[in-house]
């Protein structure tokens, strides 16, 4: 009660009318420990609809949850709307498998998204098939009805070139393999093609296990041991065109309703496991600041819009498509709020020297909201990007996107896109605060006199589209994700390649590989994929 009293206070003696002082208590209050239900939305969500996949049932029901629940705080105009279709579907169900010879074993494993299950359970050998395609053609008995483990690159004919991936998935059927077998370390990495038709579908499972467990089965098939699988995978495959949707739900603003200032994140998720932490949490929070500021009777001055999009993780798809389809509106939004970095605390925003002034009077009160969560606007050159979330898309048209800092215990590259991004994952206390941040951050950006100053937010010898790099990398430059058609994805770049070098330069943290790529020149890129380093060259032109 004290520390809302002092912040309130706070706010008129600085003389901030941007945020009413009366709602601002409302919002705190209604956030409190007893009263928010940022929570409740989340364990809706991730449990009670699960992992949401672009194309998959799930994100359907999820976007059509949430219209709903933005209904039901009041927001009358809550809606979906398309903005576009994949040709196929995926939905993926339970998944087991076991070592039945020579020891007993449940596996820890995972598959790509849209690819193929098992049709039913399925047991077979383990067998470790050559490098080369006409000595595996030679010995096809050996191999049919096995699990096999293959090498990463396959060659095939008197030129020694090497197989294409469609290639080897033909020649794995025409062989009769029931699929094949990779390692990955500890963690295991979601990801997948969706670039896939119906007459086209892959066939073969590609089984991803931890690595202690596949060097385990490797070691023993080498060593003679006779091994024996068996893997019930329920991957299903939906013909399309299936429709995709953003979410969208608005306060209208009471003197500038054509102004807006949008609040989100992103609905879809891998599949791997429920999408908690990658962004069920930053859908939570979205949802948690709408009910707060419906509750408290906010009337913000601009439109404060909340939009969830999905296809982010295949490549800011749905942002992008709305921004495609809405260009009209670029000029009137004055700031793009996305939550998208994990269950820890929103502990700051960038602003550049155009925008610090106000930004740091009118977010004054979420200095000393929570003294254990502190806050802070931190002054930069220009908006930090490209990070590889939907505040990218606008900020590459011109409008001001912010990624919002975050603080805390969570370990963000140990759930992001793997086996662990669960509920579990998900810190209370982390989420009450951050949603009560978004509510009252929005509420006052909205009532600023005037539209945040885009001056200097952009640099364009660093932030140019055409220089976007296009990959998400965890704190220790360990790839998580290469967006489709970047520049990443031409060079050659893949998921877990760590990045050690830019030409001459050592890549320490994402400063130094922006620094080292901000001219925009061919650059010679050094990776270490395994344990081997690899050298590609990216090209921005």
């Amino acid at each position: 009660m004290i520390r809302i009293a002092l912040l309130c206070c706070g706010l008129v003696a600085a003389g901030i009318a941007q945020a009413p002082p009366a709602v601002v208590k409302k919002v705190i209050r209604g956030g409190g420990a007893q009263n928010t239900r940022v929570m409740e939305h989340l364990d809706q969500l991730v449990n009670g609809i699960g992992p949401r996949l672009t194309s998959s049932d799930n994100l359907t029901k999820a976007c059509e949850w949430a219209r709903e629940k933005f209904k039901s705080f009041g927001i009358k105009n809550a809606r979906l709307e398309e903005w576009g279709t994949f040709p196929v579907g995926f939905n993926r169900g339970p998944w087991t498998g076991r070592m039945i010879k020579p020891e007993k074993l449940a596996l820890e494993f995972g598959t790509p998204s849209w690819s193929p299950g098992t049709k039913g359970p399925q047991r077979g050998p383990v067998r470790i098939a050559p490098g080369d395609a006409a000595e595996l053609r030679r010995n096809a008995d050996q191999f049919k009805g096995a699990w096999v483990i293959a090498p990463r690159t396959m060659t095939g004919g008197l030129s020694g070139r090497r197989i294409r991936r469609q290639d080897r998935e033909k020649l794995f059927r025409e062989v009769g393999v029931l699929g094949v077998l990779r390692g990955t370390r500890a963690l295991i990495i979601t990801s997948g093609n969706k670039n896939i038709d119906w007459d086209g579908l892959p066939k073969i499972p590609t089984i991803n296990l931890t690595g202690d467990h596949f060097k385990k089965i490797k070691s023993l098939a080498e060593d003679g041991r006779d091994v024996e699988l068996e893997f019930d995978i329920h991957n299903n495959f939906k013909k399309g065109p299936i429709k995709l949707y953003n979410v969208i739900a608005e306060i209208k603003g009471s003197d500038k309703p054509d102004e807006l200032v949008i609040v989100g994140g992103h609905i879809d998720s891998w599949d791997g496991a429920t999408g908690t932490t990658d962004n069920g949490t930053g859908v939570a929070t979205t949802l948690e600041a709408a009910r707060l500021l419906m509750k408290a009777g906010a009337r913000p001055k601009r439109t404060i819009r909340f939009m969830l999009w999905s296809g982010e993780e295949q490549g800011l798809l749905g942002s992008r498509a709305y921004i495609r389809q809405h260009p009209e509106e670029n000029d009137r939004i004055s700031a793009v709020l996305v939550h998208d970095g994990g269950t820890n605390y929103v502990s700051g925003i960038a602003a550049t020297d155009a925008m610090y002034e106000p930004m740091q009077r009118v977010l004054k009160p979420l200095f000393d909201l929570d003294e254990t969560m502190k806050f802070s606007v931190r002054k930069v050159r220009s908006l930090p990007y490209p990070i590889g979330s939907d505040h990218d898309s606008y900020i590459a048209v011109g409008v001001p996107g912010f990624f919002w800092n975050q603080k805390g215990r969570a370990v963000y590259r140990r759930t992001h896109h793997t086996q662990h991004d669960t509920f579990k994952a998900a810190i209370p206390e982390y989420q009450v605060h951050t949603a009560k941040v978004v509510a009252i951050a929005s509420l006052a950006i909205a009532n600023l006199p005037d539209k945040l100053n885009r001056t200097g937010m952009r640099r364009a010898n660093r932030f140019s589209r055409r220089r976007i790099f296009g990959v998400r990398y965890d704190d220790k430059m360990v790839v998580t994700r290469v967006t489709e058609g970047s520049v990443a994805e031409k060079a050659g770049i893949k998921i877990k390649d760590k990045i050690l070098r830019v030409g001459k330069t050592k890549v320490k943290d994402r400063f130094t590989l922006a620094e080292a790529l901000k001219d925009g020149k061919v650059k010679k890129i050094v990776v270490r994929r395994g344990n081997r380093e690899v050298t590609l060259t990216a090209r921005f032109d």
